[in-house]
């Protein structure tokens, strides 16, 4: 059981990351702007992943945390990241 989770949980820490290098190497500006809604959508369309909107903003507010991301003052969080510093970016 324990086992099991912890694989669910890396594979949408995974899938997370992929959204993410997705909508900065679709990004024309220096700064993409990051929310759960987004990458939900991203992982939808591009890979027909369904994973719950709660679950994706824990992890991206993990992975905001660790990378000192700005969070913008919105009612959804969404975080700013500056696309020179995806590479760089620490998952977990």
């Amino acid at each position: 059981m324990e086992q099991n989770h912890v694989e669910k949980k890396d594979t949408i820490i995974r899938l997370v990351k992929k959204a993410i290098e997705l909508l900065c190497e679709k990004n024309i500006s220096s700064v993409v702007i990051l929310s759960s809604y987004k990458i939900n959508s991203v992982l939808r369309e591009n890979f027909g992943v369904n994973i719950k909107v709660d679950k994706i903003g824990r992890v991206l507010s993990k992975i905001a945390k660790l990378n000192e991301l700005k969070r913008l003052n919105t009612n959804i969080p969404k975080y700013k990241l500056q696309i020179s510093k995806v590479a760089n970016l620490k998952f977990f």
